[in-house]
């Protein structure tokens, strides 16, 4: 994993936060129907302490603000998110097969491709492959790229 700025390590927290969620309701745990100030706070104190425990994140810092953008873009707009993600897989996918960390993966990128045009798809392309190799093979890695090359050519490079 190279994670080497404030703003990916932003990101990685909002994919670990926002599968989070999706284990907690799959596990039927407490789940959150809607996300307020105070439970994106402690949150993100969470895992703030768990990233900062470790080495390779010593020297950096969350973006709360970036984070926040992300967090609440997706928990926000999941459902619309995921409509719009499914028409770009193959016939044989679908979001409800997709691991979970992959499918929030995939929906933070989303929203900087949908909401925040100024970052180069590139960025968002190599800032998302990049966490999914943290913590997947080669093939979900290519899977994710594609994935994202798809959404990038929908929202960014209209050729």
């Amino acid at each position: 994993m190279n994670i080497n700025s404030n703003k990916s390590l932003s990101r990685l927290a909002a994919v670990q936060t926002l599968f989070q969620f999706d284990f907690n309701k799959k596990m039927k745990l407490e789940e959150l129907d809607t996300i307020n100030d105070m439970d994106i706070s402690e949150i993100y104190q969470t895992i703030e302490n768990i990233n900062n425990n470790m080495e390779e994140f010593k020297d950096l810092k969350i973006d709360k603000n970036w984070f926040l953008t992300l967090v609440n873009s997706v928990f926000s707009n999941k459902d619309v998110i995921d409509v719009s993600l499914s028409s770009f897989l193959e016939s044989n996918w679908s979001m409800e097969r997709m691991d979970p960390t992959i499918t929030n993966i995939l929906r933070c990128a989303y929203i900087e491709f949908k909401n925040h045009s100024s970052i180069p798809s590139k960025v968002v392309i190599n800032e998302y492959t990049n966490i999914a190799s943290s913590f997947f093979n080669k093939s979900e890695v290519n899977f994710v790229n594609g994935v994202l090359d798809k959404v990038s050519l929908k929202y960014r490079d209209k050729k």
